[in-house]
């Protein structure tokens, strides 16, 4: 009986071992969703307060000359904030490429090393 309960016991930390590689990508997983979902957030709301500012100007200024000066002030800060956006995605790219590259060696290429150690040890 022990030596059923101790296989049992081997099996159950094998499984858990197997299964920690994959609890850590879905972690990432989600974590990235949540930052590319909240950059996107925050762009498409730039965007929404860009046109929303556009379409109030020709209601809240009379005058072409200063309508015209307020348009381009106010494209001008936009695309400063486009800008702004955009080094933030590839700072964010940056970031994912890095974390997922480390996750992949830790938990995939690593223990395939090992693991062919181990027949090739066990084959010689």
């Amino acid at each position: 009986m022990t030596l059923f309960a101790e296989n049992f016991e081997k099996l159950s930390d094998l499984q858990k071992q197997g299964l920690e590689p994959v609890r850590n990508l879905t972690s990432f997983a989600v974590d990235a969703f949540e930052k590319l979902t909240r950059q996107n957030y925050a762009f498409y709301g730039d965007v929404m307060e860009f046109a929303i500012s556009q379409a109030r100007l020709p209601v809240d200024v009379a005058e072409p000359k200063e309508l015209f000066e307020r348009q381009a002030a106010s494209g001008k800060a936009f695309a400063e904030l486009l800008t702004d956006r955009a080094n933030q995605y590839v700072e964010l790219g940056k970031d994912l490429k890095d974390t997922s590259a480390s996750l992949f060696e830790k938990d995939i290429v690593e223990p395939a090393r090992k693991a062919a150690q181990a027949v090739s040890k066990k084959a010689a």
